[in-house]
């Protein structure tokens, strides 16, 4: 029971977290090239802006989290909040005491790497943005509680809401929020919370927020999230195969934009690293080699063991599995699925998986084995290398 307790509390508040990446020696590696695409090599142009003349900040929330934000982005939303250099795809943030080269060469690596990133995962540019959420989760979370409350009362609630138990309250509250437009969600909002004064400090804007942190240290230098990416200074350490990790840490903010919602981030940690690491042409573990690691049984951070070159391959393996078998669309469609329901702590509770339950209803519907089968979160965990084996035959 304190295992699952403390698998819930990480989905409820640091599970929109994906985990920081950094430098990527592939001396040793599996070739796993064909699904690299490079980026393009234009340099990106742009202007510096202040915010407080334009109204765009990293964040505009008096109590911005780090669950959204990134775990190496507090210095940009505490400290350098309203300082940004401004390009076609993205807003970069960070101490204005930096090179503004620092800032114009992120912007290229990012703006160079996001159609990558997009082509490798199966979805255009348009549908990025009309999935993502333009309003921040913590403004939504709120919203949700009101009317679970019934504290706003300019609103049409259900006939039948006073004869609902509570489950079903939180359900039609969580989905009425998610069926919301934007302008409604904001107007709504705005008339009904006091916290809230402007529609700047809800919205997020059609970019990739981008975040410059200033460790030295090549480990932890990317990391993709739900507001776009944090990377490091170029002035200060630039890793080796940048590119690829860059593509990574952007499969990790689509990641974000296809299937998390204000509850937070579902995916297990092998999926979402193993899919990140594939897709971006990072080393993969061989067929032959399956016996090496258990990666199916890494749900959290907390589950990895040995050494992490070799469980990040494995990853990468156990991902491929499902792609050559289920194809990358349907993986897509699975995804888009998991953000539309609604997470239950009392399914997660009494359920007998560590995964988030919404991400095992929407695997166990969509996945397959090999042989034609419906695949299942536990049988993949269970006959993980029986499966591997008939695949690598």
């Amino acid at each position: 029971m304190m295992k699952k307790l403390v698998s819930i509390i990480g989905v409820s508040s640091l599970s929109i977290m994906l985990a920081a990446c950094g430098d990527s020696s592939e001396e040793n590696s599996n070739e796993n090239s064909g699904n690299y695409i490079p980026p393009s090599s234009s340099v990106v142009s742009g202007q510096f802006f202040n915010s407080n003349e334009t109204g765009k900040y990293f964040s505009s929330e008096k109590s911005p989290h780090f669950a959204q934000y990134g775990q190496n982005a507090r210095h940009c939303y505490q400290n350098y909040n309203d300082y940004y250099f401004e390009s076609d795809k993205t807003m970069v943030f960070g101490n204005p005491d930096l090179p503004p080269s620092d800032f114009k060469q992120a912007a290229s690596w990012v703006e160079n790497n996001f159609a990558s990133a997009l082509t490798s995962m199966g979805i255009s540019e348009q549908e990025f943005f009309e999935q993502r959420t333009n309003i921040t989760f913590f403004a939504l979370r709120n919203l949700r509680a009101w009317l679970y409350w019934r504290d706003i009362n300019n609103f049409t609630y259900p006939n039948e809401f006073e004869q609902w138990n509570d489950s079903q309250k939180y359900d039609w509250a969580t989905k009425t929020v998610k069926s919301m437009s934007t302008d409604d969600a904001v107007n709504l909002i705005l008339s009904s919370d006091l916290h809230y004064s402007s529609r700047e400090e809800l919205i997020i804007e059609d970019k990739i927020y981008v975040c410059l942190h200033e460790n030295n240290q090549p480990w932890g230098w990317g990391e993709g999230t739900a507001m776009g990416i944090t990377i490091g200074a170029e002035s200060i350490v630039t890793p080796n195969n940048v590119d690829k990790i860059i593509q990574h840490e952007l499969i990790h903010t689509i990641q974000n934009v296809l299937s998390t919602d204000f509850d937070g981030f579902k995916l297990p940690r092998w999926f979402s690293e193993g899919q990140a690491v594939y897709l971006s042409g990072m080393s993969v573990a061989k067929k032959a080699d399956h016996n090496e690691y258990d990666p199916t049984l890494v749900v959290y951070y907390s589950d990895e063991y040995g050494d992490i070159s070799l469980a990040y391959e494995h990853y990468a393996l156990a991902y491929q599995y499902i792609k050559d078998v289920n194809s990358q669309t349907t993986i897509i469609t699975m995804m888009k699925n998991l953000k539309t329901l609604t997470f239950d702590y009392s399914i997660q509770l009494n359920s007998e998986l560590d995964e988030d339950h919404n991400y095992v209803e929407v695997f166990n519907n969509h996945m397959k084995q090999q042989n034609g089968s419906p695949l299942t979160v536990t049988e993949y965990r269970d006959n993980y290398h029986s499966l591997m084996s008939s695949y690598a035959n």
